[in-house]
């Protein structure tokens, strides 16, 4: 069976075949809107019609290995060559497919929303927001609710680029769609702080059946019920006391919040979590990992049991792995184990650089090895690790992403193959093969 949680790379690439396609498309509508639109030759056909007719290739593996979603084209066109996956809910996985990001001059041909649905492997492509210049995004604005039975609501949060009311807007896509196939548009009132020039949202995730909650990692949460009242309320929940950060000198570069911080829903409560002094520029054996948990009435956030980073390094689970003593990175919150937190570690060497007068010009950061870890702080323990494969492409910044997609697999929970399923028809490309990192196949005859 597949794992409950996978950590999901955030990073979608699509790559082509030269196979037409075959196995079942993504969905039956998609396979006739692609054969229709081969057909006609006399008119260009849609980005969302090109993006829809890829056939998705999940790699889900256990943590704390990294799992991944690619898709392989099946018609030719588009110039989409990846998309970035914002938030996932259950089954779905929402993404920005190509250049398209909301708020921007985007063309028609730059992408779209992209929802994948691991229970029927299929995909549906939803058209980009209608254009204003009066909004901004703030980041990964896009959020998905799932309501099961490929059901669901896909929600993108925008900001006023002018003063007074309404300072925002709230775009919702219901599926199946009562507007015909149209976002429908709440124009919203949001608390000061969402409209301050430094905020921006790191990360988006449902909370419960019917909230969105999009998270600045150096601010607070911004919580909405999409369904409670007729029209949206948000509710800001600061971060816990000490744990705000002012970064409205810009002279300075806002910091890299995803290295040291991170938030999620786990068993149905709200919970951060931080590697303090990690951008304090202290020793890596003075860092502390902590974590705190919202009450459900979103007024009270409870601190956990705090680890140092230096006890962690000294536990048995740490020693008898041969781990390097280096500082813990890129916090991932399990959705389903209310202890356990991942963590990545990057063994480096720094290579100095020197000018023609020997003085160091710069130093380069050359990434030895990755490790992920499963750890259960309460308990001071590494539940398990692996050395994750890297070369020079391997990026020292990775985007990753909680999911339970990985339960969904190819139909309901405890029906899914351990591996990837590919009929003895489909050739996949080998660059997909190689970046899938899968190690067997299970072939259908």
């Amino acid at each position: 069976m597949h794992p409950p949680c996978a950590i999901l790379e955030r990073k979608v690439m699509f790559v082509s075949t030269g196979a037409p396609p075959a196995g079942g498309p993504s969905t039956g509508s998609a396979s006739k809107e692609a054969a229709a639109a081969v057909g006609s030759q006399d008119q260009e056909i849609p980005i969302e019609t090109i993006l829809q007719a890829m056939r998705p290739v999940p790699a889900v593996h256990h943590p704390p290995e990294l799992s991944r979603i690619s898709m392989v084209r099946q018609m030719g066109g588009g110039g989409v060559h990846g998309g970035f996956i914002s938030s996932t809910n259950k089954e779905l996985v929402v993404l920005y497919a190509g250049d398209y990001r909301p708020g921007c001059s985007n063309t028609p041909s730059s992408g779209c929303y992209l929802v994948y649905d691991a229970s029927s492997n299929s995909l549906q492509a939803v058209p980009q927001l209608p254009y204003s210049y009066s909004f901004r995004a703030r980041g990964l604005g896009a959020a998905i609710v799932s309501h099961g039975s490929g059901n669901y609501v896909l929600a993108e949060l925008l900001t006023s680029k002018t003063s007074g009311f309404p300072n925002g807007a709230l775009y919702l896509w219901h599926w199946p769609s009562p507007n015909q196939g149209q976002w429908t548009l709440n124009s919203v009132g949001f608390p000061p702080q969402v409209l301050a020039p430094t905020f921006r949202i790191d990360m988006a995730f449902s909370y419960g059946d019917s909230c969105v909650c999009w998270v600045d990692l150096l601010t607070g949460v911004l919580i909405c019920n999409l369904v409670k009242s007729p029209e949206p309320e948000f509710t800001l929940v600061p971060l816990p006391p000490g744990c705000s950060v002012d970064v409205s000198d810009r002279r300075r570069p806002r910091p890299r919040p995803q290295e040291f911080r991170t938030m999620g829903c786990v068993n149905g409560a709200i919970k951060f979590v931080a590697i303090v002094g990690f951008n304090e520029n202290i020793d890596s054996k003075d860092l502390t990992m902590r974590s705190w948990t919202l009450s459900p009435d979103l007024e009270e956030w409870k601190a956990g049991n705090p680890l140092a980073v230096s006890d962690l390094w000294e536990s048995e689970s740490f020693r008898e792995r041969n781990l390097p003593k280096v500082a813990p990175t890129f916090p991932v919150i399990s959705t389903t184990e209310s202890q356990v937190i991942y963590v990545m570690m990057n063994d480096v060497d720094r290579v100095p650089t020197r000018n023609f007068f020997g003085n160091v010009d710069f130093v380069d950061i050359v990434l030895k090895a990755r490790y992920m870890l499963s750890l259960d702080p309460t308990r001071n323990k590494v539940l398990h690790s692996t050395k994750v494969f890297t070369d020079n492409m391997t990026s020292l910044t990775p985007e990753v992403v909680a999911s339970e997609f990985s339960a969904y697999i190819y139909g309901s929970k405890g029906c899914q193959h351990l591996y990837p399923v590919i009929t003895h028809h489909h050739r996949l490309p080998v660059e997909l093969i190689s970046m899938c990192g899968y190690r067997r196949f299970i072939f259908v005859v």
